[in-house]
């Protein structure tokens, strides 16, 4: 990689062609603009990337959205420029240790829970990658050799790297998701499993659920990988009252724990990290109380594996609000699989009306809402007993929200205005009583 990039410097004056103009491609922006390199960001809704703008640029910086087989990637591909992805690119301005994460589910958790205990001990530290902060905006600020980076890696940006190497890579869990994009379940794994070229002699840890795929599909995995039940070492001192003892945190801890025994963190340092540590907003998150109702937040959730393991937290009554944008896979297995984990479901956006008619077929209560504020009041006004009130969608947000926090950001407010709402009434109610 360093030798191919000393080439840009032969080319002078001319550009690098940024294919995306979202957070990847604003943060290449930056890098480029603080080494004084001349640049051009293509974005669909924008400026074209052609023929002629490929023949003028040096080499192609691509964001993950743009698949392999996009027209802007073949276009590159014929004028025989080299595309890079991002954090390849990225990674040729910084000598810091890159421990890789990936997983279906609970990724993000992973990687903020390590930054965290890392800086907890004083070991300087920080998230990058899909957790929303591009490595080359991380270096454009300026970053120390010193600190770690625990970079949270999609599929998407998993099967286009080529040149970065992982000190470690840990790989959470394996469950179907994104088959819209990658087409079936052995594109996806094959995705992720394309980091491990990368990884050379270093540290690889997996769940359970990633080995088992591997030996259904006679795939190999590399010989120091280890695989780490979600059991291991944790079930004594994590606190059932907190965030890390639910699932997939559970399997996330012990690799967690695993992770940091092999890189000399003590385990009473590694407690007192848990006891501190604060989860990611949107995922299960406790919104409020109001009467017999409590509202959770779980809009993280965006596939099928994710919210089954968020219906499984809760014991007695719960109302499953769910639905969005399709990803792929199968919604009837889903829908069968959700049924005895919850009481009624209130179904939203693109997929509610499919979804409804499922559980209509198995004769299993439900309820198709046109808006997620629907979807809550509807909700409350149905409980007659203890029940928790549980967003955990499913399905992506695109179809009606920017992105999964806007859409938990949309519920919180909801659930806090009928709070409102509710206490006016009854305060309304109680003084017309008096009087």
């Amino acid at each position: 990689m360093k030798e191919l990039l000393k080439n840009f410097k032969k080319y002078g004056e001319d550009s690098i062609a940024i294919l995306g103009a979202g957070i990847s491609g604003n943060g290449m922006s930056e890098l480029l603009e603080k080494l004084g390199w001349q640049y051009k960001m293509y974005d669909e809704q924008g400026r074209a990337f052609c023929d002629k703008e490929a023949c003028a640029c040096s080499i192609v910086v691509c964001s993950p959205g743009f698949k392999k087989d996009h027209p802007w990637r073949k276009i590159a591909e014929n004028n025989k420029k080299l595309i890079v992805n991002e954090i390849d690119f990225a990674s040729y301005f910084m000598n810091s240790q890159i421990i890789g994460i990936t997983g279906t589910n609970g990724k993000t958790s992973l990687a903020t829970f390590l930054s965290h205990l890392w800086n907890s001990v004083g070991k300087p530290a920080v998230v990058a990658g899909n957790v929303g902060v591009p490595l080359s905006k991380l270096i454009a600020e300026g970053l120390s050799n010193k600190t770690t980076i625990f970079l949270e890696t999609s599929s998407f940006q998993g099967e286009d790297l080529k040149f970065i190497k992982f000190n470690s890579l840990m790989w959470t869990n394996f469950e179907e998701d994104h088959l819209d994009y990658h087409g079936s379940m052995n594109k996806y794994f094959l995705a992720k499993a394309n980091m491990f070229s990368l990884l050379g002699t270093g540290s690889l840890f997996v769940g359970k659920t990633v080995q088992e795929y591997a030996e259904k599909n006679n795939y190999k995995l590399p010989r120091q990988t280890e695989v780490v039940n979600k059991n291991t070492n944790i079930s004594d001192f994590v606190k059932n009252n907190n965030f890390m003892s639910s699932f997939p945190q559970r399997e996330n801890l012990a690799l967690a724990y695993t992770f940091a025994l092999s890189n000399g963190i003590k385990r009473t340092d590694f407690e007192r990290a848990i006891e501190s540590y604060e989860g990611q907003p949107h995922r299960l998150q406790k919104i409020d109380t109001m009467g017999m109702a409590t509202f959770w937040n779980d809009s993280k959730s965006t596939n099928f594996s994710s919210a089954l393991a968020a219906c499984r937290n809760f014991k007695g009554n719960t109302f499953w609000i769910g639905g969005g944008k399709e990803k792929g896979g199968i919604v009837d297995d889903f829908a069968r699989k959700l049924m005895p984990l919850i009481k009624k479901a209130f179904l939203i956006g693109e997929s509610g009306m499919s979804l409804a008619k499922l559980f209509e077929n198995h004769e299993f209560p439900n309820a198709f809402c046109h808006t997620l504020e629907e979807a809550v009041k509807k909700a409350f006004s149905e409980v007659t007993e203890k029940t928790n009130i549980l967003l955990s969608p499913g399905f992506a947000s695109f179809d009606s929200f920017i992105n999964y926090a806007d859409r938990g950001n949309s519920f919180k407010t909801l659930v806090l205005d009928l709070k409102r709402i509710t206490s006016i009434a009854t305060h309304d109610r109680v003084t017309e009583f008096h009087s």
